[in-house]
């Protein structure tokens, strides 16, 4: 791999320029190279990243004489952007739209290094973030796509010619602009039925912005922060029921003007906060003691320019001379301004300008910033490639508070993969993506503070920046959630994460304590400040225990003594030097817990075979089949077992020691693992196991999943358990309720499908320490019916016996009391 890196990281920039009688194109065209750095264990690393996801062809046509064009310029040249802008139109000289023509969009398999040489001599760019063993995308103009095919490199091609393909958008986008002028209340817009249904311009941008300072002027005033290059005002809204003096957060999107998803989802964020106040829990409890800020395009003139003649503009529009023109905004804050990662070169697509805050539009933020004491948290969103970046992107050095950042990271992803299933990464910039100096994300939290991430949203390549309509929901569904994360708990100022998520049965038999990462993410923990406040049942008071702390940022608490089926209600609290931190976030919420008694009827730790079968009908994979062995590490692949008793597992394929990822990854196709016959005959039996997925590198990450199924009748019929997308890094235990699933009985069976379905997917997985237990209270005197619950039916027995002995004497004193009838509430459910 390190070879690889030496040859991504030795191309340079190149551009290009074709000048014509009546159409002058500019391109450019930037690989960010590759980083190879150290971490603190002194391991090797190698990262390949690219900035751009497609090229900018940049064609200015005019339609009259050179002559005309010569005199407007001379006339212009002495004007503002937006006046110079007026002048070129008046005097005819227009820009007509980019269409791409003869640009094909090619998938190609790297093999070698060879391969990567050959790709990246003939490619116009790169689409693809990362380059390493398996696919990757790439435009190719004809010339090169001829080349390709003579040099063997295997390939596919995805898309013959973005000319078809860019004139339908624009033609489309031209029908929907006419419809709306003549008042068609179908396409949508302020007056439409869901603005979140297609993707809107800036003036429908702002008017809805408008529309929501209107409809709720006691909760949101617009702002605006600055004005663009071209004379176009960048605002805003604050959102707010908290009293003056509050901290606040900022959301803000569309720094590159291409990315037309992200103000989608800083509106949607907008809207969801203004119309969940009142009647989302958490919600009211944000607003009440915090500000919210959202800017949905700081780059105006650009995201203007995407609508009207190039759909994949990247930066803004300031004229560098000489033919070329844009800065990228994110490469011109004042953090680190000048470093890695941003072009002196005004023809790049990373071009950082002639100074930090050369543009107005950055500047604009930037004194925004400085202006803006209180603000708790910030998210500049972008697209695409599905990750949670952090500080640091000037450098691959930590940043201060590197758990606090990555811990929040994780809790953004986590709350990602609870809404929709989607799959993010959470790491810095610098070493998840690729080196960035001059970036909002640096500048917030270098120079102010404040705690600052990027999210890439959707997707990871399959369309990039021309995300459909149809997606638009999910992606600002899933992201809304992360916001959330974010605003609770800088605002709060401490992340309180339960990894495996909070315990929904406590077992009587073995109880274990709860616990929680617990970090600040502003200020500093309190001595002593973490506490679990937990009660019996659905009332009275909570009773208080102080955590203990037990290193790494790990705190743990006991849950109070309660019998079987009894319901512990209880939440989490963490006290910052700048406020207290709560889990569930929104004020009154808790977690409920139900006390469970469970034995064991079968372990297998996989230290012997049990009977286990590797392979069915329909398996294709050719490497990477199950097999029981004492795992040898890779970036994909767990080093030991699960930590239960001995050293073996199954796991799919044994690489060699010091192997790639890819090295014995599934390939293919599918192989499958079936256990032995288990016996899960008991009303409330459980079926466990420890499970190990990873699927986030290669070429295609993310692009395959690993569906778990059981079977009561010894695999004649299959019941999907879970399909598996999480990439944990890590062995994550699960456990199911045979009967939420199967009719529990004597012949179950589990089975475990890893799959290679996804071009370039590298896939490894593991299966470990599977129990199967009963769990319930069978003698819960609370039970009165003893149908297996406590509910109405239970208490309805109770009062029928009220003050005589008997049926509803649960503490056995003689009589039928109160004290009954609270021991029963407390084992409610």
């Amino acid at each position: 791999m390190a070879q690889l890196s030496s040859i991504y990281r030795a191309r340079s920039i190149c551009d290009f320029s074709n000048s014509m009688s009546r159409n002058v194109c500019f391109g450019a065209f930037l690989c960010e190279y590759c980083h190879m750095h150290q971490d603190s264990r002194g391991t090797r690393h190698t990262s390949s990243f690219v900035v751009s996801s497609l090229v900018s062809l940049c064609a200015i046509a005019a339609i009259t004489s050179p002559s005309v064009i010569a005199a407007a310029s001379e006339r212009a040249a002495v004007l503002t952007a937006h006046e110079r802008a007026a002048v070129l139109t008046a005097e005819g000289v227009i820009e007509s739209p980019v269409y791409h023509d003869g640009i094909s969009v090619v998938r190609a398999t790297i093999r070698s290094p060879r391969d990567l040489r050959v790709l990246l001599a003939l490619t116009k760019d790169t689409l693809s973030h990362r380059l390493d063993y398996g696919t990757a995308d790439f435009l190719f103009d004809g010339a090169g796509l001829r080349a390709l095919i003579a040099s063997g490199v295997p390939h596919e091609i995805l898309v013959a010619d973005l000319g078809p393909l860019m004139r339908a958008d624009f033609a489309a986008r031209e029908a929907k602009r006419k419809a709306k002028q003549e008042g068609d209340p179908a396409q949508g817009g302020v007056a439409g039925v869901d603005f979140f249904a297609d993707f809107r311009t800036l003036d429908e941008i702002n008017a809805q912005l408008d529309s929501f300072a209107a409809a709720h002027p006691d909760m949101v005033t617009t702002f605006t922060v600055g004005t663009s290059l071209e004379g176009r005002a960048i605002r805003g809204v604050r959102i707010t029921k908290a009293p003056a003096g509050s901290p606040g957060v900022l959301f803000n999107s569309l720094q590159h003007a291409r990315e037309w998803a992200g103000p989608m989802t800083t509106m949607y964020i907008a809207d969801r906060l203004i119309n969940g106040y009142g009647s989302d829990a958490r919600v009211t409890s944000l607003l009440n003691t915090a500000w919210i800020d959202v800017i949905p395009v700081v780059n105006p003139d650009g995201y203007v320019y995407t609508w009207s003649t190039n759909r994949l503009w990247r930066k803004n529009r300031r004229d560098n001379g000489g033919g070329t023109w844009g800065v990228d905004l994110n490469r011109n804050w004042a953090f680190q301004w000048g470093g890695g990662g941003a072009s002196t070169d005004p023809s790049s697509e990373t071009y950082r300008g002639v100074a930090a805050f050369s543009e107005p539009e950055s500047a604009a933020m930037g004194a925004y910033f400085a202006a803006q004491p209180l603000l708790a948290g910030h998210i500049d969103f972008h697209s695409y490639s599905q990750l949670i970046l952090s500080p640091w992107g000037y450098t691959v050095v930590q940043p201060p508070n590197a758990g606090g950042f990555l811990a929040l990271g994780n809790e953004m992803k986590s709350a990602i993969l609870r809404t929709t299933g989607a799959s993010y990464v959470a790491g810095p910039i610098g070493s998840t993506l690729y080196i960035a100096s001059g970036s909002a994300v640096d500048h917030a939290f270098g120079l102010h503070g404040v705690p600052s991430w990027t999210i890439e949203v959707r997707d990871q390549g399959s369309y990039g920046f021309v995300m459909p309509a149809s997606e638009i929901m999910a992606n600002v569904t899933e992201n809304y959630a992360a916001a959330l994360e974010l605003a609770d708990c800088t605002v709060d100022g401490a992340v309180i994460r339960l990894a495996d998520g909070p315990p929904t049965t406590l077992n009587l038999s073995a109880p274990q304590p709860l616990v929680a990462e617990v970090r600040a993410i502003r200020g500093t923990l309190t001595t002593n400040g973490v506490h679990m406040r937990a009660r019996l049942g659905s009332s009275g008071s909570f009773t208080d225990t102080v955590a203990t702390d037990g290193g790494n940022s790990l705190f743990s608490a006991a849950f109070p003594t309660a019998p079987c089926g009894a319901r512990i209600e209880w939440y989490l609290e963490a006290a910052t030097s700048v406020g207290v931190g709560r889990l569930p976030h929104a004020s009154g919420e808790v977690f409920v817990t139900m006390v469970t008694q469970s034995s064991d009827s079968l372990v297998d730790t996989m230290e012997t075979d049990q009977g286990w079968t590797v392979g069915a009908a329909g398996d294709t994979a050719t490497a990477g089949q199950w097999t029981r062995v004492d795992p040898v590490a890779t970036s994909a692949q767990p080093e030991n077992d699960s930590i239960d008793v001995g050293a073996l597992c199954f796991i799919t394929g044994q690489g060699a020691i010091g192997g790639g990822a890819g090295a014995a990854d599934v390939d293919g196709g599918a192989t499958t693992l079936t256990s032995p016959m288990l016996d899960a005959s008991g009303a409330e039996s459980l079926i466990s196991y420890r499970r190990w997925y990873s699927n986030n590198l290669g070429g295609a990450p993310n692009a395959d999943s690993m569906p778990i199924s059981i079977s009561n009748d010894n695999g004649a019929t299959w019941t999907l358990l879970e399909d598996v997308t999480e990439n944990a890094g890590a062995w994550v235990e699960k456990s199911f309720r045979v009967a939420d699933f199967v009719t529990p009985g004597p012949s179950m069976r589990l089975r475990f499908v890893a799959r290679d379905l996804g071009t370039g997917s590298l896939v490894e997985a593991g299966v470990d320490y599977v129990r199967v237990s009963i769990s319930g209270c069978a003698n819960n005197p609370a039970d009165l019916n003893k149908d297996g619950v406590v509910d109405g039916a239970d208490i309805s027995l109770l009062l029928n016996n009220w003050g005589g002995s008997g049926v509803g004497d649960i503490d056995g004193n003689g009589i039928v009391d109160a004290a009954d009838l609270s021991a029963l509430l407390n084992a409610w459910g």
